[in-house]
């Protein structure tokens, strides 16, 4: 068991063969563009279960994938990714991968990498280009003939870069031959609470999974002051990082409020009206671990170009004239929350918000399932998961 919260998550795309022997997004718009892509993104999550995601580890990889695209793919990325352009790719992510490298009070790791076949083969070169400056993913040669050899260098570096928490990202049997490069991100994040909770205040209590059922978790207690609110209006506090709990009012309310965030609920515009009060705090202490197909997901998105054999739209990423398709797309997560830490918000403290309050000593018991979301800083929402009491 760790002594702090930890959150990691791999994602990749493997790119093979086809075997046929000056607009600029600014901050707030990012962030708004972020969340709705993260919101379909959970809604296609499987049901029932809680999970842990990141789509933005997904978007670095589909950002610069975009990048070496042309149409239908090229369009369908960029409106599932709600990014108008180009030009507005590179400036939105050389900003947001700096002011991630720059978070404080939390060690956080963002490393993006693409992985060439060895011999002749390089990315073109302004696609080179954009991957070393905007991304600053390092490029390495990899004989993909080798298959196992290869994935276990690829699955080495992963665990490099999560502190050995994700290991094994790639079967055996994800290369071959025809695989001409894969591009991964990983994301690494440990951190701890500002306040933190008594273990001695931990005890097993009722979470209700559905409005007939129920089961004994371990439940965190904590009474202090937190930002508390009873809608969403708002933002969040300027803060480096934060946590942010939806708690619908229903036992079996957490569907509605994830098909009304991916309906178009502008989730940043309207989180807030948040005051500073004393609050009574109950939250589960857990442990979620997720792997996502996202070969099955991303079409979902409106995201199905890449995959087609026939017109994948993949046409300037490498040297070589070789038509190219997106083989496999996976992404694995990991999070637990305990008394010391909570992920992303460990840092610098938890934002709570509740639907329904009652002041002045307000309580805020998550014992139904619920919407979590993590934000670094100006509010760039890096994880969203569900917790439902249940794996």
């Amino acid at each position: 068991m760790w002594n702090l919260t930890t959150l990691i998550l791999t994602f990749l795309l493997v790119l093979k063969t086809i075997d046929t022997s000056e607009h600029k997004m600014d901050s707030k718009a990012l962030s708004s563009a972020i969340a709705q892509f993260s919101a379909k993104f959970c809604v296609e999550l499987e049901k029932g279960k809680s999970v842990v995601s990141s789509p933005l580890s997904a978007e670095f990889v589909l950002a610069l994938l975009t990048l070496g695209t042309t149409e239908p793919a090229h369009t369908e990325l960029l409106t599932a990714l709600g990014i108008p352009d180009d030009d507005s790719i590179r400036s939105s992510f050389t900003e947001v991968s700096s002011k991630l490298r720059s978070l404080k009070g939390v060690t956080f790791n963002v490393a993006n990498k693409v992985y060439l076949k060895d011999g002749s083969y390089d990315l073109q070169p302004s696609l080179k280009v954009d991957a070393e400056k905007v991304f600053n993913a390092g490029i390495e040669k990899i004989d993909f003939n080798t298959g196992a050899a290869a994935v276990e260098v690829i699955n080495k570096w992963v665990e490099s870069q999560t502190n050995e928490k994700i290991k094994d990202l790639l079967s055996s049997d994800s290369v071959d031959s025809d695989t001409r490069l894969v591009l991964i991100n990983a994301l690494y994040f440990k951190g701890t609470w500002q306040k933190q909770f008594d273990p001695q205040n931990t005890m097993n209590q009722p979470f209700h999974t559905t409005a007939d059922s129920s089961v004994e978790v371990p439940m965190m207690y904590r009474e202090d002051d937190y930002l508390y609110g009873e809608t969403l209006r708002n933002a969040l506090p300027r803060r480096e990082a934060s946590m942010l709990i939806v708690l619908p009012n229903e036992i079996e309310g957490l569907d509605g409020v994830l098909s009304k965030l991916a309906s178009g609920f502008d989730l940043m515009s309207e989180i807030g009206k948040m005051h500073k009060t004393k609050v009574q705090v109950t939250i589960p202490k857990f442990k979620i671990e997720t792997e996502i197909d996202l070969a099955d997901l991303l079409p979902k998105l409106g995201i199905k170009s890449i995959f087609d054999r026939a017109n994948s739209g993949l046409t300037k990423i490498l040297n070589a004239d070789e038509p190219l398709f997106v083989s496999k797309a996976v992404q694995k997560a990991f999070i637990e929350v305990n008394e010391e830490g909570a992920e992303a918000a460990a840092a610098t403290g938890m934002v709570i918000m509740l639907r329904c309050a009652r002041p002045p000593s307000p309580r805020f018991r998550a014992d139904r399932p619920f919407l979590y979301l993590l934000f670094g800083a100006d509010r760039a929402l890096l994880f969203i998961g569900a917790y439902r009491g249940r794996d």
